[in-house]
């Protein structure tokens, strides 16, 4: 399935590299080194593979998704809890459109920041779950299309301008 040396997409820590495999009490595992949060160290059982990493998007499913964005419109939630919960709940799935979705919601909710949208006012944990959709997506983005991750938020902006 997977080879030491893949890049991958592990849907909590975002884009990892397989390093190594491991045999622990009789279980296989892959040992993956996140891009991000200092080179951490995850553990992977083989037999749920699946539900924990997937591989990088071709150029043609990342440009699915960017067209998916440009069709995303605000929803902010008012119910803090409802939303922390509906955030999470995308986030953690690790499916990209829910990912793209709650990085098109944290820029749409910043664009009208001032205009005070609907009494809808993000807190700090909305934030970093937005942040955290950002930098998933921003990374996988680079890699898929071979830029450097400074390039990356004028890149989507031009290509969210081009449909």
């Amino acid at each position: 399935m997977y080879k030491v040396g893949d890049i991958v997409i592990h849907k909590r820590e975002g884009i990892s590299k397989i390093v190594d495999t491991a045999v622990m009490s009789g279980k296989t595992y892959y040992l993956l080194e996140a891009k991000r949060n200092g080179g951490e160290k995850i553990y992977v059982p083989l037999d749920s593979i699946d539900n924990c990493i997937r591989p990088i998007m071709d150029v043609k499913s990342a440009d699915d998704v960017l067209k998916y964005m440009s069709s995303v419109t605000k929803d902010f939630i008012a119910n803090t809890k409802q939303r922390r919960d509906n955030f999470k709940r995308k986030l953690i799935s690790g499916n990209i459109y829910d990912i793209a979705y709650l990085v098109m919601q944290l820029h749409l909710y910043l664009l009208c920041l001032n205009d005070n949208y609907e009494g809808v006012h993000f807190g700090p944990t909305d934030i970093e779950m937005l942040t955290v959709a950002k930098n998933i997506l921003f990374d996988e983005l680079a890699h898929t299309y071979n830029l450097n991750n400074d390039d990356v938020a004028n890149f989507v902006n031009q290509k969210l301008n081009s449909f």
